[in-house]
């Protein structure tokens, strides 16, 4: 893809947006919360319109 931008390397995020930064922030916000479940990024036109999460609980 000719639009495609991808970091440089794994900790290389100085070429993000804000809007793209925050999107990232919000997910990872997620992840650290979730334990068992799913995140669901939601893409339209090559921007993250939606995130949504699942969580499961897990009764032993």
């Amino acid at each position: 893809m000719a639009n495609e931008r991808l970091p440089q390397g794994p900790g290389d995020l100085s070429d993000l947006t804000d809007e793209e930064q925050t999107v990232l922030a919000k997910v990872a916000a997620i992840v650290r919360r979730v334990q068992f479940g799913t995140v669901v990024l939601v893409i339209q036109d090559g921007k993250v319109v939606q995130i949504e999460m699942a969580e499961k609980f897990r009764l032993r």
